[in-house]
């Protein structure tokens, strides 16, 4: 027998949420596209990972109670634009729309291409003109829109993970892929038959907070700032790299 509540779509399992979240508490987004080490993802809840780690410390900085929303890409933007979360990490500006609270970058990664064991070499990203590559659905991947324009060839998958298995399958020679998920990847799976191939895009994700969220964003810095200066973000991102 079905429990009725599974019969609520999800965007009012996300307003009872957020009714119910207590002046206590901190809403944060958990999109399910992610993949480890950002995020892993058992029985529909967040377990683990970068993403729940800072979360997680943030909160007990806060003197919080952390609560984790699951969200598509799409529902990313109306989430955290209308309050529904207050804030979502390992994020930058121009990959998702909305006008929202910035923290500062401090969670360095890099945006790479990996190559199956026996794709040809690449010099550049202008050797990916009309070659199949593995995308990640509703990604934004602007660096190489610049590059190749209308011959990018995206292959989309539903998460990083599937876009990884499509490669190794045969699917795509190349895939576009974080530096951090690919050197995770390969320490959990020695034997995987990837290789690193060409990083393009270096930079430092920041966290984005509601400008609807009742915690007020100034606390958010400064904990933030705490968590760097005492070496927590350090730690977390040791755990996983």
């Amino acid at each position: 027998m079905h429990s009725p509540s599974r019969l609520l779509p999800l965007a009012l399992w996300i307003t009872a949420a957020r009714a119910l979240a207590g002046p206590g508490e901190l809403v944060m987004l958990a999109p399910i596209d992610q993949s480890m080490p950002l995020a892993r993802f058992q029985n529909g809840a967040i377990s683990g990972g970068i993403v729940k780690d800072v979360g997680d410390a943030l909160a007990q900085r806060l003197n919080r109670r952390v609560v984790y929303l699951n969200a598509d890409t799409p529902d990313v933007t109306p989430f955290l634009s209308g309050g529904r979360a207050d804030g979502m990490c390992y994020v930058m500006p121009f990959w998702i729309d909305g006008d929202y609270n910035w923290t500062p970058p401090f969670l360095p990664d890099a945006e790479m291409i990996a190559a199956r064991h026996d794709a040809p070499h690449l010099r550049s990203l202008k050797d990916l003109k009309d070659k199949p590559v593995g995308t990640v659905v509703g990604y934004r991947y602007p660096r190489v829109h610049q590059v190749l324009g209308d011959r990018f060839q995206r292959v989309d998958a539903a998460n990083m993970d599937r876009n990884i298995e499509q490669m190794v399958a045969g699917k795509v020679p190349y895939t576009i892929i974080s530096e951090a998920t690919l050197a995770y990847q390969q320490r959990i799976h020695p034997g995987l038959k990837v290789r690193a191939e060409l990083v393009f895009s270096a930079y430092k994700a920041q966290c984005a907070f509601s400008k609807q969220s009742e915690v007020p964003f100034e606390e958010v810095s400064k904990a933030i700032d705490a968590l760097i200066k005492d070496g927590s973000i350090a730690q977390i991102l040791a755990r996983y790299r």
